[in-house]
């Protein structure tokens, strides 16, 4: 299972501030409220499903960016609290510099973004009203990212387990194939047998652009005009 990003614009994203100076961001995940299109689905987080993740390790972000971590469960500089409404959140800011903007685009409003990451579990499909609905109904919450942007993006990950009989609804890059990874695709041969020269291009069966400068295989094809373009290629060390 891979990991999927989805932003919403959060509801009760606001900034408090001690006595000691000390910053605190709040808001919430909300569930049951519907995504853009997706590409011929809508998504919801049905009640209840990061309920399991308040006793792992959730960290906050800024913009998903894990240079600016600006707190975790584990350290108890974020706490989570699961409502009928949504996951609550609550991070006390480090004093850095970094935190300190973050704070200050949130006062502004030219932050009022809520992103967060995750795994499904389980969810269901359904066609309900002339729309194909995507409810995740478990999830493993890894991050929460106050962020800029907060267009509730498409993940071809999320398709993957819609049943046949919907997937004629999503769009074409939706459910796209998925493409062979180099380890799967057939190895090449030599150009030629006796060839036993360990460099790139003889390893993958083009002996003609041998790299080996210069080139002392008796069983190699390759020939002093290739490797002599070979060298004029390269850097001078």
């Amino acid at each position: 299972m891979s990991k999927e990003i989805r932003s919403l614009h959060a509801t009760e994203f606001r900034v408090s501030k001690a006595d000691d100076g000390s910053r605190t961001i709040s808001g919430t995940v909300t569930y049951n409220t519907p995504s853009c299109d997706l590409g011929g689905f809508i998504e919801l987080i049905a009640p209840g499903a990061f309920a399991g993740s308040i006793s792992g390790d959730v960290l906050l972000l800024r913009d998903h960016e894990p240079t600016l971590l600006m707190g975790r469960t584990k350290s108890g500089t974020l706490s989570l609290s699961d409502t009928s409404k949504g996951l609550k959140f609550n991070c006390k800011l480090p004093n850095t510099t970094s935190a300190s903007d973050l704070a200050e685009s949130i006062d502004r409003k030219d932050l009022d973004g809520c992103s967060f990451g995750f795994i499904t579990i389980d969810d269901d499909w359904a066609y309900t009203d002339g729309q194909t609905v995507r409810t995740i109904k478990e999830a493993e919450l890894l991050e929460i990212s106050p962020c800029s942007f907060a267009a509730y993006p498409s993940n071809s990950v999320s398709v993957r387990s819609c049943p046949p009989e919907l997937r004629s609804n999503l769009t074409a890059s939706e459910v796209k194939p998925p493409t062979a990874t180099p380890e799967a695709e057939a190895p090449k041969t030599r150009s030629t047998e006796g060839c036993q020269c360990e460099c790139q291009p003889c390893l993958d069966g083009n002996c003609a652009n041998c790299s080996d400068d210069p080139c002392d295989c008796d069983g190699c094809d390759c020939n002093e005009i290739a490797c002599m373009k070979l060298r004029v290629s390269l850097p001078l060390l």
